[in-house]
């Protein structure tokens, strides 16, 4: 869910046709850093902020291989990983083909 929302506004606000932020571009940084602020503020007490599935993904390797077992460092490992993936499709999908829809 967080990883589509951002996937979203980035896709939104970088795309070619969006002609209010063709003279505005130095918003854009801004605007999507605090797209991340609010959404880690949002959605970190429920998942830990996991957008990127290789910073969840690397570190259960590492649990692995240094002796805590697979029972712990992989459980429920890919829903860290295919959610943000699947997450940031969704995203891009909405702003690019909804959102921007050629008319």
């Amino acid at each position: 869910m967080g990883t589509a929302m951002l996937a979203f506004v980035i896709f939104s606000l970088t795309n070619p046709k969006n002609s209010s932020m063709k003279d505005n571009s130095g918003w854009i940084p801004p605007l999507i850093g605090a797209t991340v602020g609010g959404l880690i503020s949002v959605f970190a007490p429920l998942t830990q902020a996991g957008f990127n599935p290789a910073r969840d993904f690397g570190p259960r390797i590492i649990t692995a291989l240094t002796g805590w077992g697979r029972a712990v460092a992989m459980k429920g490992w890919w829903v860290y990983v295919l959610g943000p993936i699947l997450g940031a499709l969704t995203g891009a999908f909405i702003a690019d083909k909804i959102l921007y829809a050629d008319d």
